[in-house]
């Protein structure tokens, strides 16, 4: 019975080790911004996303369920605001699938370590995931800032 309750607590601080890990390197030491993306329900959802840039435009990758409701829906809610360096800023949001690789590429620079631990975990465009044994599915969402009125 000794050897049970080891072995569990063992696998339980294992499991919580990795959840750590898992939140520190994705949210510690890089920049996170909150996209406020509309539901079906016509609600607003918050996402912690990892955002990156290139000449005028950013692009985030989201993966939840709503993102991909939003995702196909984008045409018809295509202006979404991302709170960025403690600003509110308004995008014109498109999917731009033909970017798969060039955003993969930007957020291994920009985010090292945890964007290749995020991708070993979960997939990338080159290789398969070790939770789900998939390639990156994710939509990258091409950002095109929306000038603020004057």
């Amino acid at each position: 019975m000794r050897r049970v309750i080891i072995v569990a607590a063992i696998v339980i601080g294992v499991c919580v080790t990795y959840v750590l890990a898992h939140l520190a390197l994705i949210e510690v030491g890089r920049e996170v911004v909150v996209v406020y993306e509309p539901t079906p329900t016509g609600a607003v959802h918050k996402a912690r996303l990892w955002i990156v840039d290139d000449g005028r435009y950013s692009w985030i990758h989201p993966g939840n369920a709503n993102a991909q409701w939003w995702i196909r829906n984008m045409d018809a809610h295509p202006i979404v605001e991302i709170e960025r360096g403690g600003e509110m800023r308004r995008y014109r949001a498109s999917a731009d699938p033909e970017a798969h690789a060039k955003v993969h590429r930007l957020l291994r620079e920009k985010y090292g370590v945890a964007d290749r631990w995020v991708r070993f975990l979960e997939g990338s465009d080159t290789q398969r995931g070790l939770l789900n044994r998939e390639k990156c599915k994710t939509v990258p969402i091409r950002l095109e800032p929306i000038a603020a009125a004057p």
